[in-house]
This record gives structure tokens, C-alpha cells and sequence, in this order.
């Protein structure tokens, strides 16, 4: 609002003040005179009273009818100081002790108009004062009281009233201009602290690291955005709390700085950094503290998957030359024997132990190619494919693999995107979630492939409803020979993992026990 409409507002507002304030000093200044028998004429208390009530009226509805608050406020002042006039002559003339009304109409004034409505006040007052007790004087006006005085007498009174009303327009004007100041002072002051509780508001809510404020027994006062998304809870659920009851890993409230692990309200699990600061009243007491967290899981699920690069590269270093030397004799061993079952007659049993060697000498045959594919380093072969394709003709061959059952269903929400791969091994990538999805939904459930753009990189995710994995499995999950499958090799993801990073992309695992696991690829 501009400044005239707010002093218009305010102007609004003192006139609607000043209609009630009228109703109680002219009733107050009438009933003292009634009782007293000042008035002469009892019809005048009828007449003054009904007066007053229906000018009020009067003005009540001009102020929802009408905007041009000034003209109101001087004609609510002439037609004041004309009443003021007449009850004064009524009850007494220059004896009246109503001519004090003159006065509060000075200040109303000078609330309502600043100077100029107390310069106007003052001036209409002392010139009607004036004109009535001359008037009386000279008997042009009715005389109620006594014996007026004489002349020198009266001009005394006359002079010393007009000199009150002056005095009083002075003051009144001056206080109305301090308090003006003072409260356009105010209102600048309440603005700038409303500017600066919004930005330091905003500041809070800017920032990366969660922020929470609590007194000395851990009661949270506050919590920014971040601290809402790390926790999970909204403001008014986190206020109703404590900082233990929010993170029970916490001991106790005081200055330290700690990582640990904890979980969000829906039960997901994340690593924390704890950085805890007193807040100071003094050197030596304390109000709160203000506790400013930081969301470490992205960067330890990295340094988890580093650890496991390092160890999946040094196991595979050694281990690759021990499979060349099992795998060469392993093939000398499976053609001597298909030689010797080729010229030997068998029985029965003796075909079916023949048959269970060389099933599992395929199978250990298969594992030790497996292992040098894990071993060796791919060198993907670059081409640019559509994923959407590949994925389609996995989920193709997956509905009719044996691995399915009726209870397995398969979804796919999958947007077409190009990207250099080599078809090969991403066919392979896709195989194996997959077969791991199923095997982790033995009982039946529902595999969601996504493909979605996420941040110039193309993001996969295979999700499944299965038995979901622990976090001491989720570390052991691209470890070579790790599975938690029966029959299981333990290479096939870490086989995917080594054809992803081939691909320069990521892979990430969360899992819950109990509702399932997401695989999330980025390439």
C-alpha cells in the first residue's frame, strides 16, 4: 500500500473511534449537568441525546458509503463544536464546566487531520466561544446562567480560553506528530524484522546440511528443510520430539562430532555426520544446542563400492592364474573319461555315476570360464544402441525361461534412449538382475524394469518385491563367490559390476528385508 492509502486507513480507523468516544464524553458531560440541574429545560437532555445517537448513525454509514475521509472528519468537527456550543449555553453559559469538551475536540483533531485539523479546531472554537458569550451578552441568546459578569471580566475569561485552546492545539499537534513518527519508526523497524526473519529463514532452508536447534534437554525448536528429507518427518511431527527420540543412536546432548548409522521414519537405513555446537548465553551457560547433519550414505555406499573394486581386483589377480592351471588338466580329465566311457561297457549304475562326473565337471568346467570372464578386464565393443531394445529382448527371454514361474510377473516402464554399449554384455548385465530377481521371489512377485533420462545419464532400475537382503549381505554382494542362492557360482554380479564400470557407469544397490531390492544402474 502506498503512503495516502495507509493514512487514509488510519484515518478510517480514528473516525470510527471517534464516533464512540463522543457517545461516552457527551453522555458522561450530560448526565453530570442533568443530575446536577444544570439544564433548565429537561427536553434539552431529550433533544441533546437523541442528537447525538443519530448523528452517530449518520456518521457510521457514511464511512461504508463514502471514502473522502477528510470532508467527513472537518464536518464531524463543525457539527462537534456547534453541539459543544449549544450545551454549553444550556447548562450555564460562562459558568459551564462542558466548555472542557472544546479541548478533546482540539485532540481529536489533531489525531484525525495532524496540525492543520487542530490549527482549524482551535480557530472554530475560539470563534464560537467567542460569538456566544458576546452574544449572550448582549442578549441576542437566551442567558440560563447567573449574573453574567462584567466586561473586563469577561474579556479576561474570554482571552484565557482561546489562549487554552491554542495551547492545547500546540501540544496536541505535537504529540500527534511524535506519535506519527514513532509509528511510521515502528512500522519500518516491524518491516525489516519481518525481511530478516524470512531471510535468515531462507537461509536455514538453502542450506545442504540438515539443521536442528534444541534446548538443554533435547527438545527440537527447530528444523529446516533438509533436516525434514534426511529424517523424513515433517516439522510438526519433529517439534512434538526429542533428538533422542528422532535418532535413538544418540546418547546424550552435548559438543561432540560423530558419524553413525540410523533410520529415516519409513525404516530406510542411512549414515549420518553428527557436528554438535552449544549455544551460549554467556561464558558459562548454556541455552541449546544446534546440531548440524550431513547425509554421508551416497558417499559410503561409494567407499563401500571401492573396497569392494579393490578386493574383486586383488582376488581376481590371484585367482585367475590358479583357474588356468585347474582348467587345463579339468580338460584333460574330461576327454580321457568321455574316452573311456566311450569304450567301456557300463552298467546301469555305473552310467548314471559316469553321467553325475561329467555333469559336474561341465558345471565346475563353467565356473572356471566364468571366473577368467570375471578375472579378465572387459574391453566393451561401442556401439550405439537403443537400451529400451535390449531390454525388451531380455524381458522376451526371461517370459520364457524356466526360471519363471506362474506367480512372477514382469513390468516394464521403459523410455527409448540411445546410448554407446556393447550389446553383448549389457544383454548379459540385464540377464543376470533378472535371474537374480527371480531367485530372490521364490514364492512369486512382481519385477519392474525402469528406463528413464536422469541428469544427462540413463538410468535403469530393476526392482523387485522379493525376500530383500540385510546389510551384512548387501556388503558381501560383489564379492566373487558369494551367493546367497543354492547353486549359485557368486559371479554373476560381480560380473555385471565389472561390465558396468567398463562402461564408465555406476551401479547401486538398496534393499529392505522382507519388501524387496532395487537395483539402480547409471550409464
Amino acid at each position: 500500500m502506498t503512503q495516502p492509502e495507509l493514512e487514509d486507513v488510519d484515518r478510517r480507523r480514528w473516525l470510527n473511534r471517534l464516533i464512540y468516544v463522543r457517545i461516552v464524553a457527551f453522555s458522561v458531560f450530560i448526565f453530570i449537568p442533568w443530575f446536577s440541574g444544570k439544564f433548565v429545560d429537561p427536553q434539552d437532555v431529550d433533544m441533546l441525546i437523541g442528537g447525538v445517537f443519530a448523528l452517530s448513525v449518520v456518521w457510521l454509514a457514511l464511512l461504508q458509503i463514502n471514502t473522502h475521509y477528510v470532508g467527513q472528519a472537518y464536518a464531524q468537527i463543525v457539527v462537534d463544536l456547534l453541539m459543544i456550543t449549544w450545551i454549553v449555553n444550556r447548562t450555564g453559559g460562562v459558568d459551564s464546566y462542558v466548555s472542557n469538551l472544546y479541548f478533546l475536540e482540539i485532540v481529536m483533531s489533531s489525531i484525525l487531520l495532524a496540525g492543520r485539523g487542530a490549527l482549524v479546531a482551535a480557530t472554530l472554537s475560539s470563534i464560537m466561544h467567542l460569538a456566544h458569550l458576546d452574544l449572550v451578552k448582549y442578549g441576542a441568546l437566551p442567558d440560563v446562567g447567573k449574573t453574567g459578569p462584567d466586561w473586563p471580566e469577561l474579556q479576561f475569561i474570554i482571552s484565557l480560553n482561546i489562549l487554552g485552546f491554542c495551547a492545547v492545539a500546540y501540544l496536541s499537534n505535537y504529540l500527534a506528530e511524535n506519535l506519527s513518527h514513532a509509528g511510521a519508526q515502528l512500522e519500518k523497524s516491524s518491516g525489516q524484522m519481518a525481511f530478516l526473519r524470512a531471510f535468515s529463514s531462507r537461509i536455514i532452508d538453502s542450506m545442504d546440511s540438515g539443521l536442528i536447534t534444541t534446548d538443554r534437554g533435547g527438545r527440537i525448536h527447530l528444523l529446516n528443510r533438509t533436516a525434514q528429507h534426511i529424517t523424513g518427518r515433517h516439522v510438526s511431527e519433529a517439534l512434538q520430539m526429542t533428538i533422542r527420540e528422532l535418532f535413538p543412536e544418540v546418547q546424550r546432548v552435548g559438543a561432540m562430532r560423530f558419524e553413525t548409522w540410523t533410520k529415516r521414519a519409513n525404516g530406510q537405513e542411512i549414515y549420518l555426520r553428527f557436528s554438535v555446537s552449544p549455544i551460549m548465553i554467556d561464558e558459562k551457560n548454556t541455552a541449546g544446542y544446534v546440531w548440524s547433519i550431513e547425509d554421508l550414505t551416497e558417499l559410503k555406499l561409494l567407499e563401500r563400492q571401492v573396497r569392494q573394486k579393490e578386493q574383486m581386483a586383488a582376488l581376481g589377480a590371484m585367482s585367475a592364474g590358479i583357474a588356468h592351471e585347474i582348467r587345463n588338466p579339468l580338460a584333460s580329465i574330461k576327454g580321457s573319461f568321455d574316452l573311456l566311457q566311450s569304450e567301456l561297457q557300463l552298467t546301469p549304475d555305473q552310467g548314471r555315476l559316469a553321467d553325475i562326473i561329467k555333469r559336474e565337471t561341465e558345471r565346475l568346467n563353467k565356473t572356471i570360464t566364468e571366473f577368467l570372464v570375471y578375472a579378465r578386464p572387459p574391453s566393451p565393443k561401442l556401439e550405439v544402441l537403443d537400451l529400451a531394445v535390449l531390454i525388451s529382448e531380455t524381458a522376451g527371454l526371461m517370459r520364457n525361461s524356466s526360471e519363471l514361474k506362474e506367480t512372477h510377473t514382469i513390468e516394464t516402464k521403459l523410455t527409448p534412449m540411445a546410448r554407446q554399449v556393447d550389446g553383448s554384455m549389457m544383454r548379459q548385465v540385464f540377464y543376470n538382475l533378472a535371474s537374480n530377481a527371480f531367485r530372490a521371489m521364490p514364492d512369486g512377485g512382481k519385477l519392474t524394469i525402469h528406463l528413464e533420462k536422469r541428469a544427462g545419464t540413463a538410468r535403469i532400475k530393476f526392482e523387485d518385491t522379493g525376500q530383500g537382503m540385510d546389510e551384512d549381505q548387501l556388503k558381501q554382494l560383489f564379492v566373487p563367490f558369494y551367493s546367497k542362492f543354492a547353486n549359485g557360482t557368486g559371479l554373476g554380479l560381480p560380473i555385471v559390476y565389472q561390465i558396468i564400470t567398463a562402461h564408465n557407469g555406476t551401479l547401486s544397490v538398496k534393499s529392505q528385508v522382507g519388501v524387496g531390492s532395487v537395483f539402480v544402474i547409471d550409464i
